[in-house]
């Protein structure tokens, strides 16, 4: 009989050690995945638009849809993470004589494209596409793109090769004294 009460309490005790044992296994799960979570929130850019630049890592940023537009300063803004740059686009869509005026200090990268995602394979040429004036060429800093600082750049898109889809991306670098909260105007 004491024999059946040993063994009783000892799978009792074995069953509760195994539940206490499972149950913590389960809490640390749940430390590993807010981790995660955590992690995945401090390194993910949230945004409508995933942009490419050469060399640089892929990012997300909100864009601001400017055709029908004459102008206004750019308030939907993405973060790059960590570093806290911050980022915007402008979509709009040129025919034979559109030009934007950008104000400012950031810098601008011009894409040829209807549609998110920006890649390098979509970036627009000059002069075929766009002229820019007003601007300094930063390929040097930030690959194929422009600078202005506390200036503004005109952008006017070329005849026929220059009509379709363009994103203008900016990228600023606050330390720097840049904003991607740049004014524009647009003239269709």
């Amino acid at each position: 009989m004491k024999s059946l009460q040993n063994k009783t309490k000892l799978i009792i005790l074995l069953g509760l050690v195994a539940g206490l044992t499972l149950q913590c296994e389960k809490k640390d799960d749940d430390k590993d995945t807010t981790l995660l979570i955590g992690l995945a929130a401090l390194t993910t850019s949230s945004g409508d638009c995933s942009v490419s630049a050469s060399g640089k890592a892929t990012i997300n940023t909100w864009t601001t849809d400017i055709t029908g537009t004459t102008g206004a300063t750019l308030s939907k803004l993405g973060s790059v993470p960590i570093v806290g740059h911050t980022t915007a686009a402008m979509k709009l869509t040129s025919d034979a004589s559109t030009t934007l005026t950008v104000n400012g200090s950031a810098f601008i990268i011009v894409y040829k494209a209807t549609a998110c995602p920006l890649t390098t394979d979509n970036i627009a040429a000059t002069p075929a596409n766009f002229s820019i004036t007003g601007a300094t060429d930063s390929n040097s800093e930030f690959p194929s793109s422009y600078k202005i600082t506390n200036q503004t750049a005109t952008l006017t898109f070329n005849g026929t090769s220059g009509a379709g889809g363009y994103y203008v991306f900016i990228y600023a670098i606050p330390r720097n004294g840049q904003s991607a909260a740049v004014t524009y105007t647009f003239t269709p």
